[in-house]
């Protein structure tokens, strides 16, 4: 832990490492992290983290990415615990997942919510109560799946978070200790925080728009992208990219990817709601939306679905009806066998869009 936290001084702003995005909203951009981000990233997490919860920790995520490296291994490795690492994309493994947690006496894990879908599926629960914490993170956590993984786990405290690679790693958090769980909740900032930069272009401590983050554990730079970088970040401040709001109690949440807005004759559509939204429905496992080019409209939401049941989507729409904008509906519907992914679990929404219509 000493060696990891206390680095000297003179070294810190040395470049540590380099992780590469996910390239979920374009070419994947190489990512650098100095001594001094990837400390700060760390002691924030130990701050938030209780040690004894991190005992014996367990990854199931791979290790090219800060979900997986900075917050699953190096974390609990900071604090002197124990890690046990197995692979998240091993069916085989995932279906003897509630072992694994007995037999090693886990008492922490992170994973993302496509892990989590699956293992309900085809894993039974633990029996030992041995978990003390959970966190979720890496792509949007629903309502139903938070609910599920408390039911599953016998853990309160299953933990929301929010990080992206430019931070290294976690600066966000809200556990259902603390919270009811929630579509797009992501609680307060651990360490540093967060801005809205509204629709008019400035910058406020709370309210509507794109979150604006300012942060130690923020990279360096993207690795030669020196334009890139001055675009991302604004006096000090990194633009997300994520859309979302602040209330006056600091705590956020996010409702979509900038990028990923659908721009339907002006009405703004959030893809991630739509997918969350028929995720709840008991006939759809999952779902992932995307614009689809329209003469009239400029833009309208399709969506792909994976079903378990067989339902007409004219009763999927008739369901949407009573709960959504009719504009907001999905105008193309698209039954699938599989909703891409790429290799951390997150689903690929610019590849799903070319499999089905094709851009």
């Amino acid at each position: 832990k000493d060696h990891i936290l206390q680095k000297k001084s003179n070294d810190l702003d040395n470049d540590a490492l380099i992780l590469f995005t996910s390239g979920t909203t374009g070419t994947p951009k190489g990512v650098v992290h100095t001594y001094k981000s990837l400390t700060s990233r760390l002691k924030y997490n130990l701050e938030h983290i209780l040690v004894s919860h991190l005992k014996n920790t367990l990854c199931l995520l791979p290790m090219h990415f800060g979900h997986g490296l900075i917050g699953n291994c190096l974390t609990p490795i900071a604090a002197g615990q124990n890690l046990f690492i197995t692979s998240g994309n091993d069916i085989k493994n995932l279906s003897k997942i509630a072992t694994i947690i007995d037999k090693y006496k886990i008492t922490f894990l992170s994973s993302v919510p496509s892990i989590w879908k699956l293992i309900f599926k085809i894993s039974k629960s633990p029996n030992d109560n041995t978990l003390k914490r959970i966190h979720v993170g890496s792509a949007p956590l629903s309502e139903k799946v938070w609910t599920e993984i408390i039911k599953w786990s016998g853990v309160k405290n299953v933990v929301n978070m929010y990080g992206i690679t430019e931070t290294a790693n976690w600066i966000a958090g809200a556990s259902s200790d603390q919270f009811t769980p929630e579509n797009g909740l992501i609680g307060k900032m651990w360490g540093g925080k967060a801005y809205i930069l509204d629709n008019s272009g400035e910058i406020k401590t709370s309210g509507i728009g794109v979150i604006m983050i300012d942060t130690p554990s923020l990279m360096k730079g993207y690795y030669q992208l020196p334009d890139t970088t001055k675009l991302s970040i604004r006096n000090g401040l990194f633009n997300t990219g994520d859309v979302g709001m602040i209330d006056e109690y600091g705590v956020i949440r996010i409702t979509g990817r900038e990028k990923f807005e659908i721009n339907r004759a002006g009405m703004k559509i959030n893809p991630e709601d739509l997918d969350i939204l028929l995720e709840n429905h008991k006939a759809v496992d999952e779902a992932c939306a995307f614009a689809v080019p329209d003469e009239i409209f400029g833009e309208v939401a399709g969506i792909a679905i994976k079903l378990n049941s067989d339902i007409l989507i004219k009763d999927l729409k008739n369901w949407c009806n009573d709960k959504i904008l009719a504009e907001k509906v999905p105008a193309k519907w698209f039954i699938v066998s599989e909703i891409p992914k790429n290799d951390r679990g997150k689903v690929d929404r610019l590849l799903t869009a070319k499999k089905c219509i094709g851009v």
